[in-house]
């Protein structure tokens, strides 16, 4: 199942952002989404944020030898800029042309730093690269958009080379497609706007890597990483946990470290619809 057809909703991805950008109400939102009007300023943000070292630390733990990272989509670029200042060679794939959300953002926010990356126009059901030609293949908040999600994966797959990764975070998770979904895209202001928002199963994620050939190697849920936490950090998620009701009355019998640990308990039960999973998987048949 498949993101919906956009035609029923009046504005593309572009204008949408564009909208969002203009209402003081959504100004947070535009800004912990990296898609203000500042792209070079986006791009440092989360090159600099925990979320990125954080990738950086699991890629080094899962593919210690990686230097080629395809990077789908590139949307306005923040993650071609971070892989590229951190000394990789990557390429990134947008579909958008757009100056401020799409291939233009990607290559102006290059240009402005002195980074340099191959920008190329595709979706990630077709991809134009020789097999086994990355040695990671970086999905920040992707494969929910997949109009076909096995077949994206197994593309992701096919360009991988033999112990490569494929690295899928911030992956929205729903119960089903019915009410599940149908509450996820209510709280979704952008989705309102231009109809490009989706979300897939617990089940339908995991089918995808396997039916891909890809050994599933980490699965982070929503409250086991910063990577799905941001813009909340770690800390401030135990520290609202601890400052909460329940929390308090708990505090008084318990030992934080255990307030903390049943207050993740109760959220990862709670199972909101959209709740962000990322995924890390390998090829099999070599290291890098």
């Amino acid at each position: 199942m498949g993101s919906q057809d956009r035609s029923a909703f009046k504005y593309s991805w572009e204008e949408a952002i564009a909208i969002l950008r203009a209402d003081p109400a959504h100004q947070d939102l535009i800004f912990h989404s990296y898609l203000s009007a500042d792209l070079a300023d986006n791009a440092r943000r989360f090159s600099a944020s925990a979320e990125f070292a954080e990738t950086l630390r699991l890629l080094a733990m899962k593919a210690p030898g990686a230097r080629t990272v395809l990077d789908i989509p590139g949307g306005n670029g923040i993650a071609a800029y971070a892989f590229a200042k951190a000394g990789f060679e990557v390429t990134t794939v947008e579909p958008d042309p757009s100056p401020s959300v799409g291939r233009g953002a990607i290559a102006a926010t290059l240009a402005s730093s002195g980074l340099n990356a191959d920008i190329v126009d595709a979706f990630g059901e077709n991809l134009p690269f020789a097999g086994g030609s990355f040695d990671v293949v970086y999905v920040r908040q992707g494969l929910h958009h997949a109009a076909d999600l096995p077949k994206m994966v197994r593309e992701y797959a096919r360009v991988l080379r033999p112990g490569g990764i494929l690295f899928a975070g911030r992956e929205h998770v729903v119960e089903n497609y019915r009410e599940s979904l149908e509450a996820f895209l209510a709280t979704q202001v952008d989705h309102q706007l231009y109809g490009g928002e989706h979300a897939f199963t617990l089940p339908d994620y995991r089918a995808a890597l396997d039916g891909a050939g890809l050994n599933r190697v980490l699965e982070l849920g929503p409250f086991d990483s910063c990577i799905n936490l941001y813009p909340v950090s770690v800390q401030e998620l135990r520290q609202s946990l601890l400052a909460s009701r329940k929390g308090r009355h708990l505090a008084r019998l318990l030992p934080t470290a255990w307030v903390t640990k049943i207050g993740l308990w109760w959220l990862r039960r709670r199972k909101e619809p959209g709740r962000l999973y990322t995924f890390v998987a390998a090829k099999p048949g070599g290291k890098l």
